[in-house]
């Protein structure tokens, strides 16, 4: 009797919900896969296939759908049209761009205060953030020339490396991986990790931790289970790995720095944050930039400037030596542009027009952050006509959108050219095809270092390519097709899996 009464209540709550919600639709109920009770889509949808389910998804469904993993309510966008109405449209933007909590925001970045994780997209601590990070990562003004002699001073090593290997033939992501744990400690400090130094791979080990808790699976576990970090196990012992590295991360790249800061002598971002800091101090009251929020952000240009730029790096290779008629247009524009005598700078760019639509393609065809990190709409909103639930999370579909066929024609094919005109030139900015590249994402919570990024791959790039060729060792051929399962790792940033590459001297060919 006593269950007949509970099953009949839970029965009667369930529909009073359900009556209750069909008279506060906003608009329609955004269409998409039904998934299974409790669960949703969990069964079908995993780390190793989301980029082509949520493109099959998409395929079915059109350009907004919605699918439920457990109790989380998963609203994603399939065109650029529908990305730019949500993070920038002056309509919706303050609906779209806040952050969901996640573990690894709320346990390695002191409750979220760093500008990819704070919670309010549009508050003032995520304003103030932006302002002092732009600054910092040197992204405009007198600032992009000491980024620009930071980086060349390790392309000039990077150089001696390769010729030093045998038959210059080198692994790709191994090569990459050291010379940007120079960049950033440059750009952070102002001085290069010796080849000897005990901590040469102390990023790394950050980075290592970073990609384990910020996949969807580990951080829907440890989100829910914060526990775990305490329990014997693979997340406690990861959880611990994770905060040595920042530790050591915090005592070489913050405490020294702090310890050893002469006013008025900048080298690098770091004493940036800590003369901030001291004026603060020096006028009294509040002070925004803490320690603690300064440690923040110097992991997330550690973050930001290391594994997507690794993965862009090494995913350029894989398709230069896949494609040799693109590296020998690249070739005839440096030649042209720069020549031989001395060694690019950042200006040259702009006069690369082939180079940069080859870099524009490449952040097209190899999608680096398929979906970005999710957005969440705190509010119950209409949307494009459409009903979105308080506490949804908002997807990005970043890498449908850059393989639409009805935008791009041939999204499969690597082709440059798509964004010059007839004359060679780049595309206008406001043209389709280049509105439609959202690598670096749209709106508030737009990457802050997009310029920083383009200034270390076109010099990455340029040098480079301006004294060698490449191609792959005999017989150690990869495909460069995404589609390729035995080519990438795509799980998080979309980056190719280890392989050999040779340079030759375009002087002996």
């Amino acid at each position: 009797m006593l269950y007949s009464i509970f099953i009949a209540v839970i029965v009667g709550i369930g529909a009073i919900y359900l009556v209750f919600r069909k008279r506060t639709l906003k608009g329609k109920v955004i269409p998409g896969p039904k998934g299974l009770p409790f669960i949703g889509c969990a069964s079908d949808v995993n780390e190793d296939n989301i980029c082509f389910k949520l493109t099959e998804y998409a395929g079915t469904f059109g350009d907004i759908f919605r699918f439920k993993m457990f109790s989380d309510n998963l609203v994603v966008l399939n065109s650029q049209e529908m990305i730019q109405k949500a993070f920038a449209d002056d309509k919706y933007k303050r609906h779209f761009n806040d952050r969901a909590r996640m573990f690894y925001g709320e346990y390695f970045r002191f409750h979220n205060q760093s500008l990819a994780f704070v919670i309010e997209g549009f508050g003032m601590f995520h304003k103030l953030a932006r302002q002092q990070f732009v600054k910092a990562v040197h992204a405009y003004g007198s600032g992009l020339q000491d980024l620009e002699r930071n980086v060349m001073t390790e392309m000039n090593l990077l150089v001696n490396r390769i010729e030093k290997m045998p038959n210059m033939t080198f692994q790709c992501m191994d090569l990459f991986k050291r010379s940007l744990s120079n960049i950033i400690s440059l750009v952070l400090s102002g001085e290069l990790i010796n080849d000897v130094d005990p901590d040469i791979d102390i990023f790394w080990q950050h980075v290592r931790g970073n990609d384990f808790f910020l996949s969807s699976a580990t951080n829907s576990i440890m989100t829910s289970f914060p526990f775990l970090r305490f329990l014997p196990g693979k997340f406690s012992n990861e959880y611990r790995k994770c905060k040595q590295a920042n530790e050591k991360i915090q005592r070489k790249y913050f405490y020294k720095l702090k310890n050893t800061y002469i006013p008025g002598k900048c080298r690098g971002i770091v004493d940036h944050y800590i003369e901030e800091q001291r004026k603060e101090m020096a006028v009294g009251g509040e002070i925004f930039f803490t320690d603690e929020r300064i440690i923040a952000q110097i992991v997330e240009v550690i973050d930001a400037g290391i594994t997507t730029t690794w993965a862009f790096l090494t995913n350029t290779m894989l398709v230069l030596m896949n494609h040799p008629e693109v590296q020998a247009k690249i070739h005839a524009e440096i030649d042209t542009v720069i020549g031989t005598e001395r060694s690019p700078t950042y200006s040259d760019r702009k006069n690369c027009h082939y180079l940069r639509a080859f870099e524009m393609e490449m952040h097209r065809y190899l999608t680096l952050a398929p979906f970005l990190l999710p957005h969440l709409c705190q509010d119950h909103v209409e949307f494009c006509g459409y009903d979105i639930e308080p506490k949804s999370l908002i997807l990005a579909n970043i890498w449908y959108a850059h393989h639409d066929k009805d935008v791009w024609g041939d999204p499969w094919t690597f082709r440059p050219e798509r964004f010059l005109d007839e004359q060679g030139d780049l595309l206008p900015r406001e043209h389709k095809l280049c509105k439609s590249v959202l690598a670096f994402g749209l709106g508030q919570r737009q990457c802050t270092g997009e310029v920083f990024a383009k200034t270390r791959a076109f010099l990455y790039m340029a040098t480079l390519l301006q004294r060698w060729s490449f191609e792959f060792p005999e017989g150690m051929e990869r495909s460069c097709d995404p589609r390729t399962p035995d080519s990438f790792d795509l799980k998080g940033i979309i980056k190719s899996k280890p392989f050999l590459c040779m340079a030759k001297e375009r002087s002996q060919q």
